[in-house]
């Protein structure tokens, strides 16, 4: 297999994954408070750990994905190299980040009663505030070099810059607005990963 197709299918099947496991099992939602959502996960902990993980493991497949694109392109050398040199770098840092933001939901899970749980969770608020922070200047940060580059179609380009954007500003905007922000965010990110994913594919076959 391909470094291209690997990449793809990363990106492909990662956004898919992460769709399912957030917004079909997850038992929450992401405006709830520690408390309200460390109960959702109690009650049904089967369901809440599959989400966990194919949430969490979409997502991290689909940053590998994403430090793949970036590391070709910063070793090619190009006009956006500077700018995906950058990202490549933080999304190795994220994966990281997701990684111990996965192990607090899941321990969440495991909790021995909502208040065990409430604790995990606002740990884990807290640490997904900051990387979804750095997420957003890595997805502005791939989106200019892509731009620049014109190695993939310019659509990538767009969405992952929008989404990036919206993922960084979300944090500093409250109520209904921070609620739409934040999907336009999310929704910046699958869909900019499905359309390099498909991309990569293709070029590979």
């Amino acid at each position: 297999m391909g470094s291209k197709m690997q990449t793809g299918l990363l990106l492909v099947i990662g956004t898919i994954s992460a769709a399912i496991g957030w917004m079909v099992l997850y038992p929450a939602d992401s405006g709830d408070g520690a408390a309200a959502i460390a109960q959702a996960i109690l009650n049904d902990t089967t369901t809440s750990k599959i989400a966990v993980l194919m949430g969490y493991g979409g997502v991290i497949s689909v940053l590998i994905g994403l430090f793949g694109i970036s590391r070709s392109m910063a070793l090619a050398g190009g006009g956006g190299a500077s700018y995906t040199s950058i990202a490549m770098v933080l999304f190795v840092a994220l994966v990281a980040g997701f990684v111990a933001g996965f192990g607090l939901e899941y321990g969440t899970a495991e909790a021995g009663s909502v208040v065990e749980g409430a604790t995990l969770q606002g740990v884990a608020l807290a640490v997904g505030g900051g990387v979804t922070l750095v997420l957003g200047i890595a997805l502005t940060l791939l989106g200019i070099g892509i731009a620049v580059d014109r190695n993939f179609h310019v659509i990538a380009s767009v969405l992952l810059v929008i989404g990036g954007l919206a993922l960084v500003v979300m944090g500093f905007v409250d109520g209904d607005a921070g609620d739409v922000i934040e999907i336009v965010g999310w929704m910046g990110l699958m869909l900019g990963s499905l359309v390099l994913g498909v991309s990569s594919i293709k070029s590979n076959s």
